[in-house]
């Protein structure tokens, strides 16, 4: 661990002691990559272990250097690999260059507090149609933005069937089209900032890795 993130440590079990077991507090350190960029857990909701990767939404973040104009992004929401779905919120760790060192991240379960207040509307609702009448109903699904993976592997297992709909690619083959378009969605979430990640796309699509590298080009000539 960087010697100058291991300074939030206190930080961070003050936050996991103030906020309750229900919420994850989470040291990122990105000083050596984004490979096992998870360095401190407490209160350990997603399962995930020191050394996990960055997720996803990280390396939206590094891709589009959102960090650069915002010191931190709140309330989003999450999923862990179980499923399970979290509230969220980050804090950019910056250096003197306003480069991304690290991040501190909060997830919080509130499906405690969702389910009583559904309890609640639905007694509200209930009075209101005994006093009232039925009233229109509106509902709104929200979006994850950020999935809490384990490991790399499982990572880009969840892009690409996510991109293919499902598919099996051991039953399904591919298409030069098919393939080049998930190159191109994973090089926009920066996937490509992991280590080995060339060799892990060419062993899925079963190419080689020259082939790889050449789908990369081509789609980062047409940006």
């Amino acid at each position: 661990m960087n010697k100058d993130l291991k300074l939030y440590i206190p930080l961070i079990n003050f936050l996991a002691t103030v906020l309750g077991n229900d919420t994850e507090v989470v040291l990122q350190d990105f000083t050596n990559g984004f490979d096992h960029s998870l360095v401190y857990i407490k209160n350990n909701l997603s399962n995930r272990e020191i050394g996990s990767p960055a997720t996803d939404f990280v390396l939206d973040i590094v891709r589009n250097k959102i960090y650069i104009e915002n010191d931190y992004l709140v309330n989003y929401r999450s999923r862990t690999h179980s499923g399970k779905n979290l509230y969220s919120s980050s804090y950019f760790i910056k250096d003197e260059l306003n480069e991304l060192v690290g991040m501190i991240c909060i997830n919080s379960d509130k499906s405690k507090m969702i389910s009583l207040k559904k309890l609640f509307e639905s007694g509200i609702s209930i009075i209101d149609e005994n006093l009232l009448g039925d009233k229109d109903k509106i509902s709104a699904d929200e979006t994850i933005v950020e999935n809490f993976n384990q490991s790399v592997d499982s990572l880009i297992d969840d892009l690409i069937f996510k991109e293919t709909n499902g598919k099996d690619l051991s039953q399904y083959k591919l298409s030069k089209s098919e393939k080049i378009s998930i190159v191109q969605v994973l090089d926009t979430k920066g996937f490509f900032e992991f280590k080995d990640s060339i060799s892990k796309v060419a062993s899925i699509f079963q190419m080689s890795e020259v082939s790889i590298y050449k789908y990369l080009q081509e789609v980062r000539k047409g940006e």
